[in-house]
């Protein structure tokens, strides 16, 4: 590897770390209070429970309209 190749590596390097922990530093400025973290996991909680709803619910209707089979003796 040349100088020039491994100046501009660490420069990348450099730049990546750079970012890494202006967006690090975002989230943890962007985090919410422990109340509205609390709030947002209910959210999603409720969210699972009606998507588990919906699943349960098809699953009752498929089952209410399967086709029983009738066996037929062909000659």
């Amino acid at each position: 590897m040349t100088q020039s190749e491994s100046t501009a590596r660490a420069s990348a390097a450099s730049v990546a770390g750079a970012f890494m922990n202006a967006f690090n530093e975002l989230g943890r400025a962007m985090a919410p209070c422990e109340k509205a973290e609390a709030h947002f996991k209910e959210a999603r909680k409720q969210a699972l429970m009606g998507l588990r709803e919906l699943i349960d619910s098809r699953i009752q209707k498929m089952s209410k309209d399967e086709i029983k089979a009738t066996r037929i003796v062909a000659e």
